[in-house]
């Protein structure tokens, strides 16, 4: 008889025990259900916060960066026009020798010209970034340059002399003359080959009687020097 109520005060106590667990459970995972993934979302933001980063680091996005037409190889203007490409309805920010110069729209096709950019003698660099209505930047475009140069070359010519007179035969005058490096130079139009040192050599066919001779030394940035010489053909 004691052995039976024991029995059944035992099995009592381990059918309570396991109701109350399957209790528990249910408890837990209806709790879980319902705030876990708030507490899940709490505890990311608070391991975002003491790294230092923050939801809006997150949402940024990466935007391409502008790209810039060329620019000639040097200049003698005062001023500078700077055109390209950028994604359309975003800011492009543009820098001058590394200078923040302007901020306009990016118009709906893409495209930007930015003209009357004030520049002083010497080497001018030009680049730009974009930014977005989320205020993310891309990186920087590529990077333009070119050389502002007003000064104009040197011409000096040996052969022929002003008013010289040819009388050999030929139909022709030996120009020849020495100016800078890199200079193209022309006579009356006829491009003349510079050597390295800036020499040249040139045989101009004349016409019978006076012959007037423009030598034209010009710089890659459009500057000229000009240097006339009359020569009469006498047949």
């Amino acid at each position: 008889m004691i052995n039976s109520r024991l029995r059944r005060v035992e099995e009592k106590t381990a059918s309570r025990r396991i109701a109350v667990a399957l209790i528990g459970t249910v408890a837990l995972f209806v709790f879980l259900l319902l705030f876990g993934l708030r507490i899940l979302i709490g505890f990311s933001l608070l391991i975002d916060r003491l790294r230092g980063t923050s939801p809006q680091t997150q949402q940024q996005s990466i935007i391409l960066p502008p790209t810039l037409d060329p620019l000639p190889e040097a200049t003698n203007s005062g001023s500078l026009s700077v055109s390209g490409k950028a994604t359309p309805k975003t800011q492009l920010i543009l820098y001058v020798n590394d200078n923040e110069y302007k901020k306009l729209t990016i118009s709906d096709d893409g495209t930007f010209e930015v003209t009357g950019i004030a520049v002083s003698e010497g080497p001018a660099t030009i680049s730009a970034k974009i930014s977005d209505d989320k205020n993310n930047i891309s990186d920087l475009s590529n990077v333009i340059t070119t050389t502002i140069d007003r000064t104009a070359p040197t011409l000096t010519i040996d052969k022929p002399e002003d008013n010289a007179t040819v009388n050999d035969g030929t139909h022709k005058a030996i120009v020849s003359g020495i100016t800078d490096e890199d200079m193209k130079v022309t006579i009356n139009g006829r491009i003349v080959v510079v050597k390295e040192d800036g020499s040249f050599t040139y045989n101009m066919p004349l016409n019978d009687g006076e012959n007037k001779l423009s030598i034209v030394s010009r710089d890659p940035a459009g500057n000229e020097i000009t240097v006339e010489r009359k020569v009469t053909y006498v047949p």
